[in-house]
């Protein structure tokens, strides 16, 4: 009898472990499942902040793009605007002198035709 109550206490005792391991693991499984939902959302909001620092960083990258784009522009349009000018002096100059050299042979021609009128009238 006493083997038998020292089984059925081994038993008993065992039945006890189980059970006790049994709820560890249920346990074990929950806080696994919490913490992988916690994993989850954690990636998700650090996926969400890397996306929106991407997304500042194309619109700064962009902005920077375009202001470096208007200053070339800005450049190469003082740059045309110096060329026209230079070239509108060169031609008002190559211009003067061609209506000075034109006044220069008006005044000779009528200095030599009133030379001729004169002669033409004394004789």
């Amino acid at each position: 009898m006493a083997v038998k109550n020292t089984h059925a206490a081994m038993v008993k005792k065992l039945k006890k472990q189980v059970q006790d391991l049994a709820k560890k693991e249920v346990r074990a499984k929950n806080k696994l499942r919490s913490l992988l939902v916690k994993m989850r959302k954690v990636n998700r909001s650090y996926k969400a902040k890397l996306a929106e620092k991407m997304r500042m960083m194309k619109t700064k990258v962009a902005e920077a793009q375009s202001s470096s784009y208007a200053k070339a522009v800005m450049h190469l349009e003082k740059q045309m605007l110096h060329g026209i000018e230079t070239k509108g002096k060169a031609l008002a100059s190559a211009l003067h002198k061609i209506e000075k050299k034109y006044a220069i042979k008006l005044k000779k021609s009528i200095a030599k035709k009133a030379k001729k009128s004169r002669k033409s009238k004394i004789k």
